[in-house]
């Protein structure tokens, strides 16, 4: 009899067909013999030959607990994570980025956090330490301009791993949730609205396969940037228009 799902750990993978091996061999590692941990990589509409290496390397695996969601065209970060999460079976679901810059046991670390508390809103999320100035800084006004226009205090907010309950999925991201970059922003507001937000810290090192996808090169961060700031002052509007 198959053990019932405890965590669902979604990752996106835009394009990260050099990062697939590494990906499934650290999270392999982590879960070790967990058999209530599913890993759900989300083939979020690549055109780099991911589903062959995805086919491969699952074949050689041959482990269950890891399965693969096709989003057949690109329709942003958060499509790719919302079709992941919409798929899963576990009573707590968290996400995490396929580059493989901080530690796939940042997940299960937050899970054991998450299990501390009895409250069906908190939310887990990572914190980031010793970063280079100039990502830091991105991250600093981001959450400045989020924090002022949305009047709630948003620290770090693309930091990883995202970890929370199903209650909170079906009552604040299920329906309603951008799809693109600004699905974190979008969360963690709900989270620090009606909820309790968690900390972990985590530690970033060098991507070793593949480019970033929202935030390599300056321009990249600046056009990640811009697009996040409407959508703060849409979600602002919108807020607004509920209240009223």
């Amino acid at each position: 009899m198959k053990a019932s799902i405890n965590l669902s750990i979604v990752i996106p993978c835009y394009n990260e067909s050099g990062n697939i091996p590494l990906i499934l061999e650290r999270f392999t590692e982590v879960i070790s013999n967990k058999q209530d941990v599913e890993v759900i990589l989300v083939n979020n509409g690549s055109t780099d030959g991911s589903a062959l290496v995805f086919d491969r390397e699952l074949g050689k695996l041959n482990d269950d607990r890891f399965r693969v969601v096709n989003v057949e065209k690109n329709q942003g970060y958060g499509y790719g994570i919302l079709a992941g999460l919409k798929e899963a079976k576990g009573e707590v679901l968290a996400w995490t980025h396929a580059d493989m810059q901080t530690d796939p046991k940042d997940v299960l670390i937050a899970f054991e956090k998450y299990a501390e508390f009895s409250d069906p809103y908190v939310f887990v999320k990572g914190r980031r330490k010793k970063r280079d100035w100039i990502p830091a800084f991105f991250t600093w006004g981001m959450q400045v301009i989020a924090s002022t226009a949305l009047k709630v205090s948003l620290v770090d907010i693309g930091a990883q791993p995202k970890l929370f309950s199903r209650k909170f999925y079906q009552d604040f991201i299920k329906t309603n949730a951008p799809y693109d970059f600004s699905l974190d922003l979008y969360a963690q507001y709900w989270a620090k609205k009606k909820g309790r937000i968690v900390e972990i810290p985590v530690y970033f090192t060098k991507r070793l396969h593949g480019e970033a996808k929202g935030g390599g090169s300056i321009k990249t961060r600046f056009k990640v940037t811009n697009r996040t700031i409407k959508y703060i002052f849409h979600l602002k509007k919108e807020l607004a228009g509920q209240a009223s």
